[in-house]
């Protein structure tokens, strides 16, 4: 899901995901990192929230 919403995104927006699956961190770091996509981690209580900001189309 976080995929498809981040390819209605422009360059620079970021998308908040929140996550219980103990796998999303490796997850979503691998896919961001392999994207180009800044990718923050923070613990909360119960879940951990995801700040995956869209990386800016090539040459702009």
């Amino acid at each position: 899901m976080a995929k498809r919403r981040i390819a209605e995104l422009e360059g620079g927006e970021t998308l908040l995901v929140l996550a219980t699956d103990p796998e999303a961190p490796i997850d979503l770091a691998a896919w961001a990192a392999a994207e180009g996509h800044g990718y923050e981690e923070r613990r909360r209580k119960g879940f951990t929230e995801f700040a995956l900001t869209k990386a800016s189309a090539p040459g702009a």
